[in-house]
């Protein structure tokens, strides 16, 4: 079996730097070889498994990991009980009976409620429910590709036959694990990606000191720029899947396009969007699972191989992305909204709804999972088509401009109404998705300094928003707002934004947009046409991704930084990614996915120059920081100063080349001084119980600046 660098060749350390600091050849070799993992793998290429095959080496020769690296006794010992919780995407697990020994990879998961019917219809209070609601906490299925690390031999595969037949084993009969969710307190547990990186930080800490980032895990210091670097990896690999042409993307799992055009043309794809696209009586909701549906394909076709294994995780991801295809083509029935509601439970859950929807959708993606059905359950009329009949004038002018299972964004022009009696109006779904209890109101009024009772108050629950609001005197009737928060946050970010230039309306002199009718229903006819049409900028298209920029965060982005932000050269203002969504919507709530869509969409302010957006190196590599430079020009000076000296750094970096071992041709081995280097590298980073035998076939060639033959060792460099 090969050496992971055979198989592997590029360096992960240039992966921790970013898409951007990717040179274009490897950029291009990255993504053929991931193309290759995925056409050789037994199931599809999920985000974490794409880590694993370049952190420790998928052989594409032998389509398998090779244990070089790899300790299974270092893995997930599985017992005979239902595992609690079910170990994440990603995850080495082992089950050992008597002698002999079961190593596999978990590739997949989904949900498994026993309250989904066998047809796919599910219960609105499913989707996108908590996993774990009072006592009863949600079911898992999670895929196990059991020849992950190698064909699997006729006694290991009578093995695996006899544990799926066991009624009290962890396994069914379909060779997967059956357990609960993780319902982890700072983590989702359909965010897989984040539990399992903290799973690598925690209990899977041995595995991943035997890789690159080995030397970073012996010193506490390090610990935390080793996060960083694993979140940039895994940030990384999630672009590359999907600028990967010869990839479908579903959710964070990637299936070759050949395997998926295979199912996409077959009559169980065109059966099954037939059956999806149909609404409930009367046009209602209708919740429909894709595992139970995939299970009566089977029963129907007798074929008791289509969902063992891995190929239940390929259907899951071919049924889904025949959905999702319907919904971009436009081909969907006339007059039916479809959307995914809940991309985790039973495999995914589509609502399907005939037109026209509910408000509180608005311009929601129809493949961003919004968990309304929860929604609906806790709010019976949520679902329900309301008369179209246009607002009162002297109404709020509420609108959601965003909305997924991690982010609610609201934009509000305030009526004379609402301002007086210190609301906040909300969409009626809206209150239930927020946190219980008093909740924190940070406003910020942009170019304006507020008193602090002003700038952090607090607010109660009321019908139709929030109250006990105070606005400050600076507000008028129809200024706009722009309201994010967490889902099942306590703490919303409002704040307003200047107009290019102020406008004189009768005796005033209005700074912030607003909504003119608003205005005039509280002052009176305005003699000013140009008023009418008066917008916020136009929003940019957003990117591609899984959790794409959302543009309606920009400008509380900008007021986070300026309220929050360390003071730097020329008044700038800067935080990295994880401080500043901690600084907008409490640290309590900083999950991977909330952390994801705040980078891109500062990501996506840098790229447009609303921003600029650096990388600090230190022990390797720390996380984007991202700043905010008053118009003045001793900041753009100071501006380029900084990006030139980052961007030297960048490049010193990138031309560090990582030791690897090297195959020979046969016949030969390595010189006695390359065994002996690499027995010193492997005890300085793995500790003096290392295995130091270089494998036959293979010699050592140590860390070094390319151009510069071998310097001082690539993990002396990190610890610098």
């Amino acid at each position: 079996m090969g050496s992971p660098a055979s198989s592997a060749p590029f360096f992960f350390h240039e992966l921790t730097l970013g898409l951007d600091a990717l040179p274009a050849g490897v950029k291009e070799e990255l993504i053929s070889f991931l193309e290759e993992v995925a056409q050789a793998r037994r199931g599809p290429l999920h985000v974490c498994t794409a880590f694993n095959a370049v952190y420790y080496g998928f052989d594409l020769d032998a389509g398998a990991y090779s244990t070089d690296i790899l300790d299974p006794e270092a893995f997930t010992l599985l017992g005979s009980d239902v595992q609690i919780p079910l170990p994440p995407v990603g995850s080495f697990v082992r089950i050992e009976r008597g002698a002999h020994s079961l190593w596999g990879e978990v590739c997949a998961s989904f949900g498994a409620s026993p309250h989904v019917e066998e047809d796919g219809w599910t219960p609105r209070g499913l989707s996108g429910a908590p996993l774990s609601d009072g006592a009863e906490v949600a079911l898992a299925r999670a895929v196990v590709d059991w020849e992950a690390l190698g064909p699997l031999t006729s006694v290991e595969h009578k093995e695996l036959a006899r544990i799926r037949r066991s009624p009290a084993g962890a396994v069914d009969r379909w060779g997967h694990l059956m357990g609960t969710g993780d319902t982890n307190d700072l983590l989702s547990g359909r965010d897989h990606s984040g539990l399992y990186q903290q799973f690598l930080m925690g209990p899977g800490r041995r595995l991943l000191a035997e890789g690159d980032l080995g030397p970073l895990l012996q010193n506490s210091s390090d610990t935390v720029a080793a996060e960083r670097a694993l979140q940039r990896c895994f940030r990384t690999l999630e672009e590359l899947l999907r600028q990967a042409p010869g990839l479908a993307v579903w959710d964070l799992y990637a299936q070759p396009v050949a395997r998926h055009q295979q199912f996409a043309s077959g009559p169980v794809a065109a059966e099954m969007v037939d059956r999806f696209t149909r609404p409930a009586s009367g046009g209602a909701p209708r919740y429909t699972a894709v595992w139970p549906v995939l299970v009566g394909w089977e029963h129907e076709a007798d074929d008791e191989h289509a969902l063992e294994l891995t190929a239940a995780a390929s259907a899951m991801v071919d049924a889904n992305l025949a959905l999702a295809f319907q919904v971009t083509a436009g081909s969907l029935r006339r007059g039916v909204d479809l959307r995914i509601d809940d991309s985790w439970q039973q495999g995914g859950v589509w609502r399907a709804q005939a037109l026209p929807v509910a408000a509180v959708l608005g311009d929601c993606d129809p493949l961003i999972p919004a968990g309304l059905g929860h929604l609906e359950h806790l709010l019976p009329d949520v679902g329900k088509s309301k008369d179209d009949s246009k607002p009162r004038q002297s109404d709020s002018v509420v609108h959601v401009e965003h909305l997924d299972e991690a982010l609610l964004v609201v934009s509000v022009a305030l009526s004379e109404a609402d301002l007086s009696a210190g609301r906040l109006p909300l969409p009626d779904a809206v209150p239930s998705l927020l946190g219980q209890g008093p909740l924190i109101l940070e406003v910020h009024h942009s170019g304006q300094l507020l008193d602090r009772d002003l700038a952090r108050q607090h607010a109660q629950h009321e019908t139709g928003g929030l109250s006990s609001v105070k606005w400050p005197e600076s507000f008028y009737p129809g200024i706009k707002l722009t309201v994010a928060a967490a889902r099942s946050g306590q703490q919303l970010m409002v704040t307003t934004t200047l107009l290019p230039d102020p406008i004189r309306v009768k005796d005033a002199v209005l700074h912030w947009y607003f909504d003119p009718v608003l205005l005039a229903e509280a002052w009176g006819p305005l003699d000013i046409p140009s008023l009418i049409g008066l917008e916020l900028p136009t929003q940019r298209p957003i990117g591609g991704g899984h959790r794409p920029p959302v543009s309606a965060l920009e400008v509380l982005i900008t007021a986070a930084l300026l309220r929050d932000g360390r003071i730097g050269t020329a008044r700038s203002r800067s935080l990295d990614g994880q401080q500043l969504s901690a600084a907008m919507f409490g640290p309590d709530v900083v999950t991977p996915p909330l952390l994801w869509t705040v980078i891109h969409t500062c990501e996506d302010m840098a790229a447009v120059g609303l921003l600029t957006r650096t990388t600090v190196a230190h022990a390797g590599v720390l996380p984007d920081v991202f700043t905010w430079w008053p118009d003045t020009d001793e900041a753009r000076e100071a501006q380029q100063a900084i990006v030139r000296i980052v961007d030297r750094v960048t490049r010193q970096l990138r031309h560090w080349r990582r030791p690897w071992e090297r195959r020979l041709p046969d016949g030969h081995n390595a010189t006695p001084a390359a065994r002996a280097r690499y027995a010193q590298w492997r005890m300085e980073v793995a500790g003096p119980e290392a295995d130091t035998e270089l494998p036959e076939g293979h010699t050592f060639v140590r860390g070094h600046r390319r151009g510069e033959g071998q310097a001082p060792a690539w993990h002396q460099h990190l610890r610098r």
